[in-house]
């Protein structure tokens, strides 16, 4: 699973596949820290091509809908994530991504 979204950079160049890179579930705070890559394309993330931008994301076990943070699944954090973006009123430059 990844998320799609065309995301034009200050560089000019496009992401448009937004993939995990990590995820961490933190026991003392009870949070997840996930950092998000965007590629140009699938094809390129597979490839071993550095993202164009990574993004950082914090979830609380909550807002992931576990009881227990170190069960967090992947599935589970790129819904929280497409939760967060598309959220109404967000402004966030991924606002609008869907699965991919």
């Amino acid at each position: 699973m990844a998320l799609s979204k065309n995301v034009t950079m200050p560089t000019g160049a496009v992401a448009a596949y937004w993939s995990l890179i990590s995820m961490q579930a933190v026991i003392g705070s009870g949070t997840c820290n996930a950092y998000l890559g965007g590629y140009v394309s699938a094809s390129l993330q597979t490839s071993g091509s550095a993202p164009l931008q990574t993004r950082f994301f914090t979830f609380t076990a909550a807002e992931l809908g576990v009881s227990d943070i170190t069960a967090a699944t992947q599935a589970e954090v790129y819904a929280a994530i497409l939760a967060r973006v598309n959220a109404s009123g967000s402004t966030d430059p991924l606002n609008g991504a869907t699965s991919a």
